[in-house]
């Protein structure tokens, strides 16, 4: 089953990567615009071998763990705290409310009034692109926990930190990989917004400096190696989450309907 879903996966790909190639080769899309698959992956062999787009890329790379890391130290405490205790929701929600809609390139030019051009602003706007979103997810991941649980915990005899320690957590674990996920691909678009205009280093100032020289195959490196960044990314937070939550493993929904309509 898993090898089958893998060759699924990768006969997707190789068809999508077959029509890139040929498209352009048959002149029914501009090679100035969207240039051939082989001319990009050969232009990104040469700004490896050049060393130039390392530089790049771990710049994006590290930028995005440490505004995403801040993101999710911040927002599962309070999610969680938040989701609990609804006593301060009249407080928080409103300014939840408020400031979740934000675009994160919004904060873009109050980002380098605070802190300036450099890594900070690029951080600052990763983790508020990626903290409301978090937060809100947490906070309704909490409120839909079975108290049935809560109250069985009780009558045992734990007390509060015991209940959110062995009973909250773990119950919120498959909700909170869910969204750390989601809050990942968020960070991605967030830093490429960000480094084309806040730094001197970075893909997405590598993709603007090649937008002005009209060098697309640049533009499609960047696009690429940001995409397998995430990518490689997400496969390891759901790596860990197999880790963390083995417990949750069973027959999924759309598993028994395919053995049901298999039959």
């Amino acid at each position: 089953m898993k090898f089958s879903h893998s060759l699924r996966g990768m006969l997707a790909i190789g068809a999508f990567l077959f029509g890139w190639e040929i498209l352009p080769r048959l002149g029914w899309i501009d090679p100035l615009l969207l240039p051939p698959f082989s001319a990009v992956l050969k232009r990104t062999v040469e700004l490896g071998l050049e060393g130039s787009l390392w530089g790049h890329m771990f710049s994006s790379l590290w930028r995005v763990a440490l505004g995403f890391a801040l993101s999710g130290a911040l927002a599962l405490p309070l999610g969680v705290f938040l989701g609990l205790f609804k006593r301060a929701d009249p407080y928080v929600e409103p300014l939840v409310g408020l400031f979740r809609p934000l675009a994160p390139p919004a904060w873009i030019p109050l980002a380098i009034l605070w802190f300036g051009i450099g890594d900070k602003p690029s951080v600052f706007i990763i983790f508020v692109g990626t903290f409301f979103s978090t937060l809100t997810g947490i906070i309704a991941a909490t409120r839909r926990l079975d108290k049935d649980l809560l109250m069985v915990a009780f009558t045992l005899g734990a007390n509060l930190k015991q209940a959110i320690w062995h009973v909250v957590l773990p119950g919120l674990m498959p909700a909170v990989f869910a969204h750390l996920r989601i809050g990942l691909g968020l960070a991605w678009m967030c830093v490429v917004a960000s480094e084309m205009v806040a730094v001197k280093r970075g893909i997405g100032f590598m993709m603007m400096e090649a937008r002005n020289l009209f060098r697309t195959e640049d533009i499609l490196v960047g696009m690429v190696l940001v995409g397998l960044a995430g990518f490689l990314m997400d496969w390891l937070l759901r790596t860990l989450e197999g880790k963390v939550i083995r417990w949750r493993k069973g027959v999924s929904a759309h598993e028994l309907l395919e053995a049901r309509f298999s039959q």
